[in-house]
């Protein structure tokens, strides 16, 4: 019975985690420059995902991550880091399957580059 209850918490967690977590190692759906400073590039972006979804933001002066999930299933990663007087710019995402593919994520990241 422990074993069972083990592997059953396990496989939550598992599920739990395969949020925006793993999608770092997808192939990025943008890498970019932008002239912004990393705290004003994300809070652009972030402005625009908390429209239609729950962002989560960790920000320092020289780097951040910004991600988001909406209801559909949708998921994006924005990695920002300084590089000379702007920023360099990655955004993952993974879309629900059974919906057709929603251009808004990464919309919102180019539109705030």
């Amino acid at each position: 019975m422990k074993q069972l209850l083990a592997i059953a918490a396990c496989s939550v967690l598992l599920t739990a985690c395969g949020g925006a977590h793993g999608l770092r190692d997808s192939t990025p759906k943008m890498s970019s420059r932008t002239t912004k400073d990393v705290p004003t590039y994300l809070e652009c972006v972030r402005a625009k995902w908390a429209e239609t979804a729950q962002v989560s933001l960790s920000n320092k002066k020289e780097e951040g991550t910004l991600s988001a999930s909406d209801k559909t299933g949708a998921h994006a990663l924005l990695n920002a880091t300084a590089d000379g007087t702007g920023a360099l710019v990655t955004m993952y995402e993974r879309q629900s399957e059974k919906k057709d593919y929603n251009s808004s994520y990464r919309d919102a990241a180019v539109s705030c580059l």
